[in-house]
This record gives structure tokens, sequence and C-alpha cells, in this order.
């Protein structure tokens, strides 16, 4: 990798978009554990899946390609990329990542964009700057982070969506079984009798070797998630992922303590600030960092050391397209307190169809991809297919 200044020539960003109606014959077809495959969809139910794909291109002709998150439309992170980041990143050095990331976040902090949206299109950027710097070294991104500590990353199926029927989320569990997943996550939050019912259900049908995860996506206050923490130490399960709105952190940490589970928050946290503040309210067990929103890697490292000083580990959200999948794989395999990644297996063509190389799933893991920067070789005519907005 060259000494020299790599300049940014030019910053580019792709809205995809795959609509749900377009999997089914038609929109009445789509299945409603689909639409609101979470307590949180119940107020915005989830029409397809979407990201926001960032090239950075450099003087020399290197690409780097990043993802945003795209939720709840891709065209926002798009439009953030261009018209607010884009020209502060004309000219400078590509190869300067944690340069350029300060120059961004502090571009907006003092205007309190320093989350969301914004924080979402830095994200983007910063990991199509790794991808390059990856490529013009000829190594993978979890080199650069100095990995591998391991090359093959525990997973989990997810979602066992909110089905009506608890013969439906069994069945939808043993599926996952069948496929090779060794843990997977069931979506609860629907009162403790609703709960038990489904979580027992796919106990049953999965038997007591495939390791059970729930997730409640805020759906409870204090009272209420202490009940149905008893549901989940009668069934073997401990981990309890956004029991509680995920800035209630003191009643976050006086659930822990009541109830010894496993608490989970943080997919919607996105710096390090955010977790300081779980942490000193020793209101979290595992963080999960999703790298297309918390600011690339520059920022999920520092997350991850964070954590590690209060004994936490970090297990990314796995919600994206291909791309975010293997940059989630390269920090997995760079991060010593990984827990386990969430391997998203909602229909998305974005993720399945995108890249002509997808990594490797066996045996209960995914295996890091090898080849320079992020590892994600992009099918462009795929890329076109979903694209429905270019910045």
């Amino acid at each position: 990798m060259s000494s020299h200044p790599v300049r940014i020539a030019k910053i580019e960003a792709l809205a995809l978009s795959a609509s749900f109606d377009e999997l089914y014959d038609s929109p009445d077809d789509v299945p409603d554990w689909l639409r609101y495959p979470a307590s949180s969809h119940l107020v915005l139910p989830r029409r397809g899946q979407y990201a926001t794909l960032v090239k950075v291109h450099a003087e020399d002709g290197t690409v780097g390609i990043g993802e945003c998150y795209g939720l709840p439309s891709p065209q926002v992170t798009a439009t953030v990329v261009t018209t607010v980041l884009a020209p502060l990143l004309i000219g400078q050095d590509a190869l300067a990542t944690t340069a350029v990331w300060e120059r961004l976040y502090q571009g907006q902090a003092a205007g309190g964009h320093n989350r969301g949206f914004y924080l979402e299109a830095l994200a983007g950027i910063d990991l199509a700057l790794w991808d390059l710097r990856g490529k013009l070294a000829g190594v993978p991104v979890h080199r650069l982070l100095g990995g591998p500590v391991r090359e093959r990353i525990d997973c989990y199926a997810s979602p066992v969506a909110l089905h009506a029927d608890p013969a439906d989320s069994a069945r939808q569990a043993l599926g996952f079984v069948e496929e090779g997943f060794k843990a997977l996550k069931v979506k609860i939050g629907r009162g403790e009798r609703t709960d038990r019912a489904h979580l027992t259900a796919v106990r049953e049908a999965v038997g007591e070797d495939i390791d059970i995860l729930t997730d409640v996506n805020c759906a409870y206050d204090l009272d209420q998630a202490t009940r149905v923490g008893g549901v989940l130490r009668d069934l073997g399960i401990s981990w309890y992922e956004e029991p509680l709105q995920v800035d209630d952190l003191a009643n976050l940490g006086e659930l822990r303590r009541r109830t010894g589970l496993t608490i989970v928050n943080g997919e919607t946290h996105f710096t390090r600030f955010d977790l300081r503040d779980s942490l000193l309210n020793r209101a979290i067990d595992v963080f999960m960092p999703n790298v297309a929103r918390c600011g690339g890697f520059t920022e999920a490292t520092r997350l991850a050391a964070l954590a590690s000083a209060f004994h936490v580990d970090i297990a990314p959200h796995g919600v994206g397209s291909g791309v975010s999948l293997c940059a989630a794989l390269q920090l997995c395999a760079a991060t010593p307190n990984l827990r386990t990644y969430e391997y998203n297996r909602l229909p998305n063509p974005i993720r399945e169809r995108i890249l002509t190389d997808p990594p490797e799933f066996r045996d209960g893991a995914l295996t890091v991809p090898q080849a320079p920067g992020l590892g994600a070789e992009i099918d462009d005519d795929v890329v076109d297919r979903y694209t429905i907005a270019r910045f």
C-alpha cells in the first residue's frame, strides 16, 4: 500500500430496493409474518429489503464499496452521502480512514447530527474506504484490523418471526435446524402467555441441543419484561434482546439484576458514547453494533475495545445486503470479544443475489471472505436490477 496520499475523486450512492410484493404472485399473497416480523413493525410494516451502496473512487481508479443501512428508505442515506458528506470528502486522502472519520463526524456533531441517518451515511463511506484500503494493500480488511482471530464465524438464524400459530413458529425454527443452524432467534413481545406458547413450541420442535435466543424489539416495560424473563428461565433461554426501550438504561440494569438473563442491546445505538452509558449503568451483557449503522469499521473497533474493558461481548446485528454481510464478517474475524453473529434469513434478494461469490455457510458458521477489501465481489447486473435511484 502506498505511503503517499490516495486522493478521493468521486462519490456515488445507489439506493437499492427489493419489494416483497415482487416475491409473490400478488401483494395480497405476502404473509403477515413477513410484513410484521417483529413487534416494532406493527406501526411501520416492512414492505421490502433496502440498502444504500456507496462507491468511493480514488484518483488512481481504485473503487471501494460500502453500505449504509437502508431501512426505512435508502434514498435518505443516499442523499446524505452525496449532498452532505461528498463535499467534505473530495480531495481527502482515502487511506487516512481515522482522519476522514473524524472530519465527517465533527462536521455535524455540533449540529446534533451524531446518530441516525447521518451516522448510517458515514458508515457507508467508512466501509468503502476500508474496502479501498484492502484492495490497494491486496489483503482482506480483517488483516488490516489485526486479525484473523478466527476464520469461521459462529452464527444464528434470525428470525423466527411473529407467526400467529405456535405451530408455524415451530415449523420455521425446525427449517433452520435442517439447514444446519445450531442456534436461532425467536421474535417475542406479545405477552407472557403468547410468548410462552411460541417458545415452548419451538423448544419442543428443535430439542434441547439447539440454542434459542429471543428478541422483544422493545415491546415491554420493566414489570412485563420481568414476568416474561421467568418464561425464558423456565425454558432454559438466556438471550434477552431489547426487552425494554433501548434508552431505558436504568431499568435495563434493574431487569438484568432481577432476572440474571443475558441482556442484549445496541443495534439501534451508534457510537462509543451510547455504549459508554450502557456499560456505566451495568445494563448490558452483549452489544450488537451494525457496521452499516454505527460509523463503519472505524467506530465498530472502538466499540468492541470499549466493551472488552467491561468484559462485554459484541454480536453484530445482521440486517442488510451482501456487502454489509461481508463487512460484518471482516469485523467478526478481527474481534477477540465476539459472542456470535446474526445471520438474517428473511427473504432478501439483495443479500442473496448481489454477490458473485457469497460467504459459505456450513455447520452453523460462516466463512470469512479472503479476497482483498471486504471480499464482496458485486454482480453489477443484480445491482442494476434493484437500483431505484442513483445519486
